[in-house]
């Protein structure tokens, strides 16, 4: 079946990988669907700082063509500079980086620059992590895993949402909230040990209908922000994680994909439609059945 254009785009560009392996003629996340044993459990916590504490995540989406993210605090801010967190042992390099630059976001002196709209046509959007006024603290997509950046406020309009989205590696399961009610519970496949699904604080970057709902892929790709902590490339596209749907349920529940997390294709679908880009994800190695996180995301303001 012929693709649509964004999914064209995202098998050439993208490859694959944590949810978003868009490997031609390849099952989802490609590699073999054989599961594994779950892994250890270790314990990963979201401490947001503070001044002022709100409910729920402020999502910045950009209202100008190009968006340029400072790597450091800029003049007037009295903030930490931004100190990137050293990558986990075996892990890649930088994406971007002088001489690889990703769909629409490319390395810069001062930082990052972003294509408005994203290279799937889709609005830019980031999570904003503090609010001082003129500029706002945001996590971008980059590796490694969890940069963050400045972004001029009059550069984006922000909203806020309550949903939010908690990956129990251990429990292969995922919990979606509204504030701190449940609204979903799925298993899902995750990452072999040789390609797991990193760990951390994440948000949902784009949603990409796919135009053959009963391929690999299911009906959508939900990319993330997050990259792959295991490969550089994969197909000659960058490993870019997401959630997207599977033409092999049977595999629900188990380590089978090279980091993507597939989903039952009715489950994906009732997620594209509920949650809107900028969705904070958090993703634990730990069991969450016995201690389930009900704490709400917050965004901090200066005081």
């Amino acid at each position: 079946m012929r693709q649509d254009r964004p999914t064209q785009r995202f098998a050439r560009l993208l490859g694959l990988l944590v949810a978003v392996a868009l490997l031609l003629g390849v099952s989802a996340c490609g590699g073999k669907d054989e599961p594994q044993a779950a892994p250890g459990t270790s314990t990963t916590e979201a401490t947001p700082t503070t001044s002022e504490v709100r409910e729920g995540t402020l999502i910045a989406t950009a209202r100008v063509p190009d968006v340029v993210v400072l790597a450091d605090p800029p003049p007037g801010v009295d903030a930490p500079t931004t100190t990137t967190t050293a990558p986990p042992p075996g892990s890649h390099l930088p994406i971007p980086r002088v001489g690889l630059n990703s769909a629409g976001v490319s390395k810069v002196p001062e930082g990052y620059r972003f294509d408005n709209p994203t290279y799937f046509d889709n609005p830019l959007v980031m999570q904003v992590l503090e609010d001082r006024g003129e500029w706002l603290k945001v996590l971008i997509q980059a590796r490694p895993n969890h940069t963050t950046g400045w972004v001029k406020a009059s550069d984006v309009e922000l909203s806020t949402t309550t949903y939010r989205m908690v990956l129990s590696l251990a429990d292969r399961h995922l919990t979606v909230y509204d504030g701190d009610e449940v609204v979903v519970e799925t298993d899902v496949v995750i990452g072999k040990d040789t390609t797991p699904t990193p760990l951390g604080e994440f948000f949902l970057s784009e949603k990409i209908p796919q135009s053959n709902p009963n391929g690999s892929y299911g009906p959508w790709i939900l990319s993330t922000n997050g990259y792959s902590e295991a490969l550089d490339l994969f197909d000659n596209g960058l490993p870019v994680v997401a959630f997207h749907g599977t033409n092999k349920p049977e595999l629900i529940g188990t380590q089978a994909s090279n980091g993507c997390i597939r989903l039952e294709n009715e489950v994906i679908t009732q997620l594209a439609e509920m949650l809107p880009a900028g969705t904070p994800i958090l993703i634990v190695e730990e069991s969450l059945k016995d201690a389930p996180l009900t704490t709400t995301t917050s965004f901090t303001t200066a005081a």
